[in-house]
């Protein structure tokens, strides 16, 4: 009994001291979690606007051209209280003309989507980033991502995204005309004209429904048809700067183009003068087996074009004398920051590209048919078989030559291979005509 007695009295004792110190202590010791959701916000070290502007971008998931961008737009405005983001959407016809004439007038945006721009970068209308990335970040970006936005050993712009062309083949038509798919998607240029030629045909009683085997569309800045016109090798800038379509390689190029609508016929009859739109139509529509086309139409036509029922896989462009399914493209998007004043405006600057490219953003990448510029984004289709095709293809992609001129001189070239293919002029008169015309822009040309 004794003993009960002095464990009771200790029990007893126990809860006054309980009741006397447990509020002190809880007060001391409470850990409270209310807000621990919130991104976390912080003071940055320069307040202001920074304008920015960028081409739309299709979510084929939504259709929304600029939804994603909005919305990185509003979570670094929150995040970074004080920053506020003036963004301008750019028209995709004339945005760059309008960023060349107002960065010549001093009219320029903070940032803008020119960060591989040759024109912006040869003319030092851009600051250079290499301070701003970390060892780790260069490790992770491919090494032709980083290519393209250096010049003279100086990085200017943070790339985001990787665009690239492909063949689009229609396999309900394959079957119907009992033609065998290429293995794995390879075909050399042999097999490819003998598959066109199969896939031209006669449909409906009067021959009014006809298929053709392959179309494609031309227009500056589109480069959907050079993987046939660099099949054997040919090249529109040397490595020192020369202009360099117009050797044979070139001419043999341009002839497989020609021979395909004027020769064998198994283009589109108007091949040549349809857009980017109209051309994806007619490949939506049946009216073509093959079409020469920018890797983006896979997600749109899984995500938007559903009503056509299309079956579909890819091919990389066949293989010539140069034993590679090459072409050339502007691989990779990127932004750069104009010339600056207040270096603390520039690290903002920098802060709000690193965040909207962040590698988080890689899965979005893939509602926009766009490829991750990092080695970390590798296995982004991993699951996807035609756009795990077409990544890998990005390896014999040939980047636009950095040249100030560029722009005007892919205009004529372009301009040149339309009046090939719709009015009939001569391959041979193709090459003389271009050089011709591009002559001004290389004499003297030392960048």
């Amino acid at each position: 009994m004794k003993i009960k007695r002095v464990l009771t009295l200790f029990l007893c004792f126990l809860i006054i001291m309980y009741i006397i110190t447990g509020p002190i202590l809880f007060k001391k010791f409470n850990i409270t979690y209310e807000g621990s959701h919130e991104v976390e916000t912080k003071e940055p070290e320069w307040k202001g606007i920074i304008s920015f502007w960028d081409y739309p971008n299709l979510d084929t998931t939504n259709g929304s051209k600029y939804g994603w961008i909005n919305k990185r737009i509003k979570e670094f405005e929150k995040n970074n209280p004080g920053i506020y983001i003036d963004f301008r959407p750019l028209s995709a016809e004339d945005g760059r003309t309008m960023l060349m004439a107002s960065a010549k007038i001093g009219a320029n945006p903070d940032i803008g989507p020119v960060g591989s721009d040759g024109f912006f970068i040869t003319l030092g209308f851009l600051e250079p980033l290499d301070q701003y990335f970390t060892e780790d970040e260069r490790k992770d970006y491919k090494e032709q991502a980083l290519k393209e936005v250096t010049y003279r050993d100086s990085i200017y712009g943070i790339p985001w995204a990787a665009k690239g062309y492909t063949l689009l083949l229609n396999k309900k038509i394959f079957e119907e005309r009992n033609v065998e798919l290429p293995t794995e998607g390879q075909w050399t240029y042999d097999e490819f004209l003998d598959i066109l030629k199969k896939l031209t045909f006669k449909k409906g009683k009067r021959g009014t429904d006809n298929v053709y085997g392959i179309n494609g569309y031309i227009d500056s800045g589109c480069y959907n048809v050079y993987g046939i016109l660099m099949s054997d090798g040919a090249r529109f800038v040397d490595d020192y700067g020369n202009y360099a379509f117009n050797g044979p390689e070139a001419l043999k190029g341009l002839k497989k183009l020609y021979e395909l609508k004027h020769v064998h016929k198994v283009t589109h009859p108007q091949f040549g003068e349809m857009n980017r739109e109209q051309a994806l139509l007619s490949f939506l529509q049946g009216k073509c087996a093959v079409l020469m086309a920018d890797a983006w139409m896979v997600q749109y036509i899984r995500n938007m074009a559903g009503k056509y029922n299309v079956e579909f896989t890819v091919a990389e462009y066949p293989v010539g004398d140069c034993e590679l399914p090459v072409y050339m493209n502007s691989t990779y998007l990127s932004y750069g920051i104009f010339k600056q004043s207040d270096p603390n405006k520039m690290k903002a600057c920098v802060d709000f590209i690193k965040y909207i490219t962040d590698k988080s953003f890689t899965e979005d990448l893939v509602n926009f048919g766009y490829f991750s510029p990092r080695k970390s984004g590798d296995l982004l289709y991993i699951e996807d078989d035609e756009m795990h095709r077409i990544n890998l293809s990005l390896n014999y992609a040939e980047p636009l030559p950095k040249i100030k001129n560029w722009w005007e001189i892919d205009a004529i070239i372009q301009y040149n291979i339309r009046e090939m293919l719709v009015s009939g002029k001569t391959p041979e008169e193709v090459i003389r005509d271009v050089e011709g015309q591009v002559r001004k822009y290389f004499d003297g040309l030392k960048d």
